[in-house]
C-alpha cells in the first residue's frame, strides 16, 4: 500500500520536535567538515536528534565511498528504529549506481520521511516507482537544509509561484507531484522501471547546463512516449547558472515547449539549486490551478 494512502493525505509524515533525523551520503563526497558539522548543529538547536551513518565521510573519488559503503548507509537508515526521518548530505553524483543495488523491501517495510534534491532526484523516483514511498524534494544538509523546510513540510497546503512567474498555458490539472533535476532525470530512461504509473504534476530544475543541453533533455523527456502520456501540467523551476543574457533565451525555449505540449504550463517557482528552494512533497495529489499548486 503507498505511503501516502497508509498516512493518508492529512496526515502525510511530518517532523516533530524530538525526532530523529538520519544523515546519508549516497552520492558526492563531503569536502567541508566544519560546515557539515555547523549544519547538524542547527538541526540540534531546531529540536532534532540527528544520528551520522558510518560511511558519510567516505570518499573515492568524486563518490562518497564505494557503492557497497553507500548502499549500506541508504539500507541501515532505513532499518533503524530509531531514525525517524533520512536526509541526504549533498548531491554531485552516484546515487543512480545504487538503484538496481537497492532492497525496495526494506524501504517498503520502513517508511520514513526521506529527503533530497538534485542528484537525490534518482532515489526519490526509484523510492517511489518501486517502494511506493512518497518523500520531499528539499535541500539538503550542506547547502541550507533549515528550519524553512521543516515548517514547510509540516504545514504546506498550497504552493505559490514566485512574484515574477510567467503562466505559459492556462488551465487547470491533477496528478502527483513528480519530478525534480532534470539531467538525473533524462539519465533514468534507460530502465521504465522508475517511471509512474499515475498522472504527473512534472516540476523541472537544473544547474550549469547550457541552453543547448537544456533544450535536448526537455526534448528527451517530451518525446519520451511513456512519461509524455503521464504529465498533465508542467512547473518550470530555476535553471541557475545561466549567464545574465541567456535568461530571456531560456524563457523563450520553456514558452516554446508549453505551446508544444497544449497543457498547463508554469514558469517561476523556487524550485531550484538555490537557498531558496521550497520543500515539495514528492508523489503528493496535487491539483494546479492556473499558477498555484493546491496539496490534496
Amino acid at each position: 500500500m503507498p505511503v501516502y494512502l497508509l498516512f493518508g493525505y492529512n496526515n502525510f509524515m511530518k517532523l516533530k520536535a524530538g525526532d530523529t533525523i538520519g544523515i546519508i551520503s549516497p552520492s558526492g563526497a563531503i569536502s567541508n567538515r566544519e560546515i557539515f558539522f555547523q549544519k547538524v548543529e542547527d538541526l540540534k538547536a531546531l529540536g532534532y536528534k540527528v544520528k551520522i551513518f558510518p560511511n558519510v565521510f567516505n570518499q573515492k573519488g568524486y563518490l562518497a565511498g564505494d557503492d557497497s559503503e553507500r548502499l549500506e548507509d541508504l539500507h541501515s537508515a532505513f532499518s533503524d528504529d530509531e531514525v525517524n526521518a533520512i536526509l541526504c548530505s549533498r548531491g554531485g553524483y552516484g546515487a543512480i549506481r545504487l538503484l538496481d543495488k537497492i532492497d525496495y523491501n526494506i524501504i517498503k517495510n520502513n517508511p520514513k520521511i526521506f529527503m533530497g534534491s538534485s542528484d537525490a532526484t534518482a532515489l526519490l523516483i526509484a523510492f517511489y516507482a518501486r517502494a511506493d514511498l512518497a518523500g520531499y524534494h528539499t535541500l539538503m544538509l550542506l547547502n541550507g537544509f533549515s528550519k524553512n523546510d521543516i515548517d514547510l513540510i509540516n504545514n504546506q497546503k498550497e504552493i505559490l509561484p514566485k512574484k515574477k512567474h510567467k503562466v505559459f498555458t492556462q488551465g487547470s490539472a491533477s496528478g502527483v507531484l513528480w519530478g525534480g533535476n532534470l539531467s538525473t532525470i533524462v539519465s533514468l530512461f534507460g530502465s521504465y522501471n522508475y517511471l509512474p504509473e499515475k498522472d504527473i504534476i512534472l516540476f523541472l530544475e537544473d544547474i550549469n547546463e547550457p541552453l543547448y543541453k537544456i533544450d535536448k533533455m526537455l526534448i528527451q523527456i517530451f518525446r519520451n512516449s511513456r512519461l509524455r502520456e503521464k504529465i498533465k501540467a508542467v512547473i518550470f523551476g530555476e535553471f541557475t547558472g545561466l549567464a545574465k543574457d541567456e535568461s530571456k533565451k531560456l524563457e523563450n525555449i520553456l514558452f516554446e515547449y508549453s505551446k508544444m505540449l497544449n497543457i498547463p504550463c508554469v514558469y517561476g517557482y523556487d524550485i531550484t539549486h538555490g537557498k531558496n528552494n521550497i520543500a515539495l512533497p514528492f508523489g503528493r495529489c496535487t491539483k494546479l490551478l492556473g499558477a498555484k499548486i493546491y496539496l490534496l
